[in-house]
């Protein structure tokens, strides 16, 4: 009967997490930013805890997509690769328009993670899969309109 009883609570918890995480991603907001004439559909971090862990620990970002971090004052934000599973480009945006981009972010080898900062104070970082910046051309001073 213990026996029982130990893998219905063990059913529970998983049933818990697994619509816990399913209510996470109902509220989500999504927005999109546009660079050129290329529409990235992106999900917004804005809190402390989507801020810090980004796409940490995900398989893979969806083609057309991406993930927009929107901080609440412009600064010098370093990124890093952190628990990442594939590479990534990272553009740092503010007052409407790309100033900084690092192509290519490998995913880490080692403990010791390289930190990306950019050479400008940003408002909004974009990541989207590697090899879009270069496939698509775009560069430091390009427009960007953020629907948000």
């Amino acid at each position: 009967m213990e026996k029982a009883k130990f893998f219905s609570y063990i059913f529970i918890v998983i049933a818990i997490s697994f619509f816990g995480l399913q209510l996470v991603n109902y509220f989500t907001r999504f927005g999109s930013v546009e660079v050129g004439n290329k529409k990235f559909r992106v999900e917004i971090a804005n809190d402390n805890w989507e801020l810090q862990n980004g796409l940490s620990g995900r398989k893979k970002l969806k083609t057309g997509s991406g993930m927009l971090f929107i901080f609440h004052k412009s600064d010098y934000y370093m990124f890093w690769m952190k628990d990442m599973n594939f590479p990534l480009d990272i553009v740092w945006i503010d007052g409407g328009k790309i100033v900084d981009i690092k192509e290519k972010a490998p995913v880490p080898t080692t403990s010791l993670l390289e930190k990306y900062l950019p050479e400008h104070p940003t408002m909004y970082v974009l990541e989207i899969n590697a090899g879009l910046v270069a496939k698509y051309g775009f560069k430091v001073g390009d427009l960007v309109k953020l629907e948000i």
